[in-house]
Parts: C-alpha cells; sequence; structure tokens
C-alpha cells in the first residue's frame, strides 16, 4: 500500500510538473497565433463570449471568462474605446453595466476568430488522432477538478 501511494505521489508530481511546462507554452502558443492586425487574444475572448451568449452585465462577463471583475472592467473600457463594444446601464439594475458587441466588434470577430482558431488548432495536428480523443475526454474532466479545488481553496 505504501508502495502505490509513493507511485501515485510520484505521477502527481510528474503531471504537475508538465502542466507548469504546458501552461507558458500554451499561453505563449496563443498569444503568437493571434493574428497581428486583431485586439489582443482575451479582447478577442471578450468579443467572443458576448457574440456567443449575447449582451451581458460586466459580472455575468467576468465569470464566464473566469477573469476579475477589475480586469474585465480594462478590458471593456479598451473595446469600448476601439468601438468595438458598447457599454450601456443595465435597464434591470442601474448599478450594473451592461456590454454589447458593436457593428464594427461583430466584424472585428468575424475576420479574426476564424484565422485565430484555426491557427491555435493547428497545435493539435501533431498528435495522432488516438492523443487527441484523449485530450477531449480528459480536458473538461481536469478543468472542473481545477475550478472546484479553486472553491475549495478560496472558500467561494
Amino acid at each position: 500500500m505504501a508502495r502505490r501511494t509513493a507511485r501515485t505521489r510520484t505521477r502527481q508530481s510528474e503531471l504537475a510538473a508538465a502542466f507548469t511546462d504546458l501552461g507558458p507554452a500554451w499561453g505563449r502558443w496563443v498569444t503568437v497565433c493571434t493574428p497581428d492586425a486583431s485586439v489582443s487574444y482575451i479582447r478577442l475572448r471578450l468579443l467572443r463570449a458576448l457574440e456567443q451568449h449575447g449582451d451581458q452585465t460586466m459580472t455575468a462577463l467576468a465569470a464566464s471568462l473566469n477573469i476579475t471583475q477589475r480586469r474585465i472592467t480594462s478590458l471593456a473600457a479598451a473595446l469600448v474605446s476601439e468601438g468595438l463594444v458598447s457599454r450601456t446601464p443595465n435597464p434591470a439594475d442601474g448599478r450594473s453595466t451592461v456590454i454589447s458587441v458593436t457593428e464594427p466588434g461583430r466584424k472585428h470577430l468575424e475576420t479574426y476568430w476564424p484565422q485565430f482558431q484555426s491557427a491555435v488548432s493547428a497545435a493539435f495536428g501533431d498528435l495522432p488522432a488516438e492523443q487527441q480523443d484523449q485530450l477531449l475526454a480528459i480536458t473538461p474532466v481536469l478543468t472542473q477538478a481545477l475550478r472546484n479545488r479553486i472553491r475549495l481553496v478560496a472558500g467561494d
């Protein structure tokens, strides 16, 4: 039993080390794949979230993108200044703000999102189909496990 526990800890440590390497490499890959004439990746993600889910409050948008309220405020302000989103008072709650994609924002997304997706997904072409299938099965499970652990640690 002690031997299996030690082996499990070693495997878990090896996975932690592998993901510690993967995280920055993936982040850099995403940045490299973002078209030069486009807004940043995170701003592109914000536009995409609005396109997929419609107008959202700042709080809902921050939650859907899994970023802080402070970060969503600065991202939205930048996109407003670029004319890609608009910010209006929430008619249901005057204390909050609703973010909407503008027509130039839709055009920006139509132009750059497909390019971005194609470039980013090319990395998975380096893996055999079986490993791609394994990643598709494992990734959502691991993502949810991490979110659950974050909630436990953060006390959410």
